[in-house]
């Protein structure tokens, strides 16, 4: 299951109120002062651990190699487990305060980069399984076209 849906009439995608497209130890500076515990980091992903949505959760923001510029955020769910009533509960809770966050969506199918409407961002809502564990989890991410383009750019 994908959903994605364009964030209108802002420069850059917003995570908790932090925009994407900056520089990676700032963006993960701000989430530590919201209450989140640094987990790892390598070149390209730090991770943290907390509550989202009052729901334990596992952040990963990626940047890119070189300029470390924040362009993806994603939010895997991961105290929900194999339950698959809880899934579908929190699911169906977090498509409707995205929608009501964000208003429009495509149910049909999760857009390629080069479909986005905005030219800045897209969230996306789906279920994947995660690391070595058996059951599939609910994640939301947050990507930025900007910082997308400038990864593009330092992997040429």
């Amino acid at each position: 299951m994908g959903m994605s849906l364009c964030v209108m009439g802002q420069r850059h995608s917003v995570f908790l109120g932090i925009e994407l497209g900056g520089d990676r130890d700032e963006f993960v500076e701000a989430l530590e002062d919201k209450g989140f515990d640094f987990e790892e980091e390598d070149e390209e992903c730090t991770v943290l651990s907390g509550l989202f949505d009052g729901v334990g959760a596992r952040i990963e923001v990626m940047a890119t190699p070189q300029s470390h510029t924040v362009h993806l955020v994603t939010v895997y769910f991961v105290e929900i487990g194999p339950n698959e009533v809880g899934l579908l509960m929190k699911t169906n809770q977090v498509r409707k305060q995205l929608k009501r966050k964000y208003g429009k969506w495509d149910h049909t199918h999760e857009h390629n980069l080069e479909e986005w409407s905005s030219p800045y961002a897209r969230v996306s809502l789906g279920k994947k399984r995660l690391g070595n564990d058996t059951f599939k989890t609910l994640f939301v991410q947050w990507q930025d076209r900007s910082g997308w383009e400038a990864l593009q750019r330092e992997k040429d």
